[in-house]
């Protein structure tokens, strides 16, 4: 059974997920092990050639290498590999990418570097006593199927949706791209999704309150200055169409639809 949670992001925009259960993020799980496994067997077959060594040599230089080497294997690697995909790959490591789930914060943003390194610090206890067990029992017990990692950090595990969000209707002419791409490549999927949504939704707004949020999303979606005082949201439709569409310019009238994104309302 699906497991919907929504939330209110900071611009006051509502936001519709469908949390990840235990047997998709199983699978995405098994498939970083995978890959940290190959991994793990190249460097095993280097520690083993310098523990050779060092006990040929007999020098502590070459034993502290050993064990720095065995320290960085079942330690290091793994909070580098969860911290740096997540953080480089919009949410997701290569196991999520391919389970098409993602991370993202309460706030239905995306995690800041502070919050993925604390929710994969914390991935050490949920793994106690032994294959996730504290991890699997705390997402059975928690409403947003969170494990202690998400817990402290704030954040959930979703599902991406392979369909689409609303259609929106462009309400500005774009004679031509307003933007380079990339002005645009730093825009990660959740704040594309927001951004969809609120443009989907703008007329039926309050117009104080839609100014104001076209106000809060350029300033946190937009490159810094490129937005006119007033004009906001004609630059966070051209943002949108730019990156929908790879850059092509939109005509008025014409309806545009997303590719791959969360599910929303």
């Amino acid at each position: 059974m699906e497991n919907r949670v929504s939330v209110t992001t900071p611009e006051h925009v509502k936001l519709d997920f469908h949390t990840a259960g235990i047997g998709s993020r199983a699978v995405s799980l098994l498939i970083d092990w995978l890959i940290l496994g190959v991994v793990n067997g190249t460097l095993l077959v280097f520690a083993i050639l310098f523990s050779l060594y060092s006990t040929g040599v007999g020098t502590p230089f070459w034993s502290s290498v050993t064990i720095g080497i065995f320290l960085f294997q079942f330690f290091f690697l793994p909070l580098c590999y969860y911290t740096l995909t997540e953080y480089f790959l919009n949410g997701q490591t290569l196991g999520k990418k391919a389970m098409g789930l993602t991370v993202v914060t309460d706030r239905g943003t995306a995690p800041g570097f502070l919050a993925i390194v604390l929710r994969n610090l914390l991935r050490i206890v949920d793994t106690l006593p032994l294959l996730y067990l504290t991890g699997v029992l705390t997402v059975f017990i928690n409403g947003k199927e969170k494990r202690l990692g998400d817990l402290a950090a704030g954040t959930m595990v979703v599902h991406r949706d392979p369909g689409r969000i609303p259609r929106i209707q462009p309400l500005y002419r774009h004679e031509a791209p307003v933007f380079t791409s990339g002005e645009l490549i730093g825009m990660k999927d959740a704040e594309w999704a927001l951004l969809g949504h609120f443009l989907a939704g703008r007329e039926e707004m309050f117009p104080e309150a839609r100014r104001e949020i076209a106000r809060k999303l350029a300033l946190s979606f937009l490159p810094e200055g490129k937005a006119e005082e007033g004009r906001e949201e004609f630059y966070l439709e051209a943002a949108y169409l730019q990156r929908n569409e790879r850059g092509a310019p939109a005509s008025h009238g014409r309806q545009t639809e997303a590719g791959e994104v969360f599910h929303g309302v």
